[in-house]
């Protein structure tokens, strides 16, 4: 329970290596000295003996012991990207499976063979998916091939054992990405995705109402905010929120955007340290296209934002080096959930002090807005004064309070067959164009984009009652109502 340099410690690795050395001593284990045989670093040599995920909480607990172990186990190879297939496959079982009871394994393939087995109402869901699953992918290129079949048991498997979440679009992607690292073991798949689920609580993305994603956007957007301030500017002057773009990356552990090779390197350090390093690669591939984000075009920046991580090629550790060099934090993330939960949780923002390239760790608060208040130059000025660094702070101005939130949501449309979102760009264009010219103030409105001349032509010549016909509007009833009331928002506004 002590630190290197003698002082008292408390942490829950503490405790745990206290009782296993006195599992150890008390066993035949190490022999009869047992003790004694440990040299003279006695928690160096306990690191023979200890779980992967336990090894990682004891190097986090003290910097004394950052360099404990790292050659008795297999955590500093998987970080660096050293291991590959069966290797690969052992550790990722290691990090999920270590700690959980012995007998866990079997019950857990008597009860997988029983659940891939037993039908369910999301069959033809399930086989919907399958088809059009990784199908770059060798293992899950052919119809009614190897990998296709296990993937359809897997996840008819924990449809039926995961009774309150059932199947949900994305979990595909997360079980065929364990299933690419374990092909031969079905059985161990499903007890890999289970411990995935809970352990990193995952579950609670794909429970109704999806309690965490709303959660983790929001942060997302809060720390783009902090980042990478110029980006989240040009999101936010085309109304645009990591719900649009975002979503499924979060979904699927970027699964469904990024090519294997990649995800794979990026849940090798994920499954070592957890949600920051997912926000991690969130921010480094937005810094990869931050000047075109600036210079793009209101609804051209929605397509993109949809597309470029599929049709850009990132090297796995070029990735990951840019990523590592935004220091996001657990604590970072904790105090934005708790800042969630604030009753104006909208005026919360991050602020980070420093830059990544200097030698010095950044500083970052999170703190309420500072209400804007007028000029006489009709611009706004923000009270008080920021803290005086070279600070990475970015502020924008907010709109009235009375003011509808600049959101493109209204105007997508998701396709239910194909998973596929589209943005109903002509009416999201003159919306734009309507809001910045109220914003203005101006007598005389600023020429439409691009995307909304056709919308604002229909508009001029009387057809402002009648919604616009849109060959792919479509969808569930929820999103149908949503653009009714989005397209009878915009004919009173075109009054």
């Amino acid at each position: 329970g002590r630190e290197p340099g003698g002082k008292p410690f408390n942490h829950p690795s503490c405790s745990y290596i206290r009782a296993f050395t006195r599992t150890v001593c008390s066993t035949n284990m190490m022999g009869p000295c047992a003790w004694e045989d440990l040299g003279r670093e006695p928690s160096k040599q306990l690191f023979l003996y200890l779980p992967l995920r336990t090894i990682w909480e004891c190097r986090c607990a003290s910097r004394g012991w950052k360099q404990l172990g790292c050659g008795s186990s297999m955590m500093q190879e998987l970080w660096m990207g050293s291991l590959n297939g069966p290797q690969r496959s052992a550790a990722w079982k290691s990090l999920l499976l270590d700690g959980l009871p012995n007998s866990l394994p079997r019950r857990s393939q008597a009860s997988y063979e029983s659940l891939s087995e037993t039908p369910s109402s999301y069959d033809a869901t399930i086989s919907r998916d399958v088809g059009r699953t990784l199908p770059r992918e060798d293992l899950f290129r052919d119809t009614g091939g190897k990998g296709q079949r296990s993937l359809f048991r897997l996840l008819r498997a924990i449809a039926v054992h995961f009774w309150d979440v059932g199947y949900v679009q994305s979990l595909n992607f997360v079980v065929a990405t364990v299933i690419g690292v374990s092909p031969d073991d079905e059985a161990l798949v499903f007890s890999c995705v289970q411990a995935l689920l809970f352990r990193h609580s995952l579950v609670d993305f794909y429970r109704p109402c999806f309690p965490k994603l709303g959660l983790t956007l929001w942060q997302f957007d809060r720390i783009v905010e902090g980042f990478l301030p110029k980006v989240h500017t040009a999101l936010q002057r085309h109304g645009v929120t990591a719900e649009y773009y975002a979503m499924q990356w979060f979904l699927t552990l970027f699964a469904g955007d990024l090519p294997q090779s990649v995800v794979r390197r990026i849940w090798d350090r994920f499954l070592i340290a957890g949600w920051q390093v997912i926000v991690q690669v969130g921010l480094a591939l937005l810094q990869e296209v931050e000047s075109e984000l600036v210079a793009f075009e209101n609804c051209e920046v929605l397509t993109f934002l949809k597309r470029f991580a599929r049709s850009r090629r990132f090297q796995p550790e070029e990735l990951l080096r840019t990523a590592s060099a935004f220091e996001v934090s657990h604590r970072m993330l904790s105090e934005l959930e708790a800042a969630y939960r604030w009753e104006d949780s909208a005026e919360a923002e991050l602020l980070i002090e420093g830059s990544k390239e200097s030698n010095h760790r950044v500083r970052w608060v999170i703190q309420r807005r500072a209400s804007p208040v007028p000029v006489p130059d009709g611009s706004f000025e923000t009270p008080g004064e920021m803290p005086s660094t070279s600070a990475l702070v970015h502020k924008t101005p907010l709109p009235s309070q009375k003011e509808a939130p600049l959101t493109v949501l209204p105007f997508l449309l998701h396709n239910l067959d194909t998973g596929e979102t589209t943005v109903m760009e002509e009416e999201w264009g003159y919306f734009v164009t309507e809001r910045h010219a109220e914003q203005t103030r101006k007598l005389v409105a600023p020429p439409a984009f691009r995307c909304g001349q056709h919308f604002f032509q229909r508009f001029l010549q009387g057809s402002q009652h009648q919604p616009p016909s849109n060959s792919t509007t479509g969808g569930c009833f929820w999103s149908q109502s949503r653009q009714q009331q989005a397209l009878r928002g915009l004919a009173t506004m075109a009054h």
